[in-house]
């Protein structure tokens, strides 16, 4: 799995826990020596010292008592630092002698983040082991300035942010999987872990309808009305609801599926589940609730761009978490994840060109998802073509067509207060603000659902409307 591991020492408390999960990874993996670093900056307090020279008393400006400063803290500063770099490589070399493990120490003088940089770089390590911070830690920080530096500027590399102890008794290990091979390089690493540490495995798969959702009553609201009937507003919402809500989720269940398949031909089985919400919070959130030893994120995920440096929820992830995170880098070659079988027989399905005409009209972002629940349910009647006819069941479901009787709208009254409590407790609060949004103006009963909420109690006690003037109620 690794061959050169390179662990940062400084020290710290930290600094500890990372020797000691690189310890326990180099005595199985390690294919080369473990290569144990701290980086000293003897130049810089140097040149601070002279910076300070023209404001020291004038009982110290005589040249004569001023080199003798300069030479007591250039003695200061080049062996002194020396014994201190040595003396935080110490306990390690220590550790890997009692315990059979090749090391190599490494002590550079420089900019720390610069100079590890360079040897990471040198030594082509494939895993960088590191504390989340060091010794200038003031608390309101979810990074050290190192540590986040490394972790942006190293891609080539797997990272190992450590924030607990490398235990993984009772506790599992949790990787985010979005269906990109950048994810499923991360649970190919978990996998491989697993194994080691003896800790279950457990896939999570987080897609986010909240945020397409209130991007749609956003154009809603700007919309002018000519617009909207033009465009037939509201049966495309409801398009895009069905297709959000239902062909997200099953894009992100067929990526985990194939995750837990290509994890079983490793010979660990992998427990999935599937979450709504914004990636790194729900990652978040499941790793502390399952108390979980170490989550495991690709750099990038299924957005990945060229310009990225590394992914928005993996860096998040890094910050906020509050166990230990490993990024994983490039995906290794000749990576295999195995088709699921559907599939596989989807690949044969033919689309009449009636069906191919009618698919065009879906709106462009939404069209994946759509052809993919079509064919779901042309392959649920064991059929081999698309037609027509199918593509418009389809719609019908998701209520292309259907307009609302402006009668019937009338006749409904305007809700006073609507009481709302959240049917899933793990969602974040900012949902409330998602569905205020989306309710506006929408027909509810007590008993509807409406994003992660449902809808407890109206008043007047009926079918209502929800205006801009309605109370909302969270319980």
């Amino acid at each position: 799995m690794y061959y050169n591991i390179l662990v940062a020492l400084d020290g710290s408390e930290l600094s500890n826990l990372a020797m000691n999960a690189a310890l326990d990874l180099a005595e199985i993996y390690n294919k080369n020596p473990l290569t144990c670093c701290h980086v000293y900056a003897a130049n810089m307090h140097r040149t601070r010292f002279e910076d300070m020279e023209p404001g020291l008393p004038d009982k110290y400006q005589e040249e004569e008592r001023l080199e003798y400063l300069r030479s007591a803290h250039e003695d200061i500063i080049t062996d002194g630092m020396q014994l201190i770099s040595d003396a935080y490589l110490a306990p390690i070399v220590k550790k890997a002698e009692e315990r059979g493990i090749e090391y190599k120490g490494s002590t550079p003088e420089g900019r720390n983040y610069v100079e590890l940089l360079k040897v990471i770089q040198e030594q082509q390590s494939d895993l960088v082991i590191m504390g989340a911070w060091g010794h200038g830690h003031v608390g309101d920080g979810s990074l050290g300035s190192v540590t986040e530096r490394t972790l942006l500027y190293t891609p080539q590399s797997d990272i190992l942010v450590m924030k607990k102890p490398w235990n993984f008794k009772g506790r599992p290990i949790v990787v985010g999987i979005d269906g990109s091979e950048n994810s499923y390089a991360a649970l190919k690493k978990a996998v491989e872990i697993s194994k080691i540490v003896n800790a279950t495995v457990e896939g999570v798969a987080v897609y986010d309808p909240f945020f397409h959702n209130d991007v749609f009553s956003t154009i809603s609201n700007v919309l002018p009305d000519e617009a909207k009937e033009r465009f037939n507003f509201e049966a495309q919402e409801q398009l895009h609801d069905e297709i959000i809500d239902k062909g997200l989720e099953t894009l992100y269940r067929e990526g985990i599926e194939r995750g837990v398949l290509m994890a079983r031909s490793m010979g660990v089985e992998v427990y999935p589940e599937i979450a709504k919400g914004k990636v790194y919070s729900q990652l978040h959130h499941h790793a502390a609730l399952k108390g979980a030893g170490l989550i495991v994120i690709g750099r990038w995920g299924l957005h990945q761009e060229d310009e990225s440096v590394i992914g928005s929820n993996s860096l998040k992830l890094a910050r906020l978490n509050n166990t230990n995170v490993l990024v994983v880098g490039m995906p290794d070659e000749g990576l295999k994840v195995p088709d699921l079988p559907m599939q596989e027989e989807r690949k044969s399905l033919e689309w009449t060109p009636e069906a191919e005409t009618m698919i065009d009209r879906v709106p462009p972002f939404a069209q994946k998802m759509a052809r993919k629940m079509i064919e779901n349910r042309v392959l649920e009647r064991n059929e081999t073509t698309v037609t027509l006819d199918t593509v418009q069941e389809m719609a019908k479901l998701f209520g292309m067509g259907k307009k609302t009787s402006k009668v019937d709208e009338q006749s409904i009254p305007e809700a006073e207060i609507v009481v709302l409590r959240k049917n899933k407790r793990m969602a974040p609060n900012f949902h409330q603000h998602i569905l205020k949004s989306k309710i506006q103006g929408k027909v509810i009963n007590v008993g509807d659902t409406i994003l992660v909420f449902e809808v407890l109690e109206t008043v007047p006690t009926q079918k209502v409307r929800v205006t801009e003037n309605t109370i909302l109620e969270f319980r």
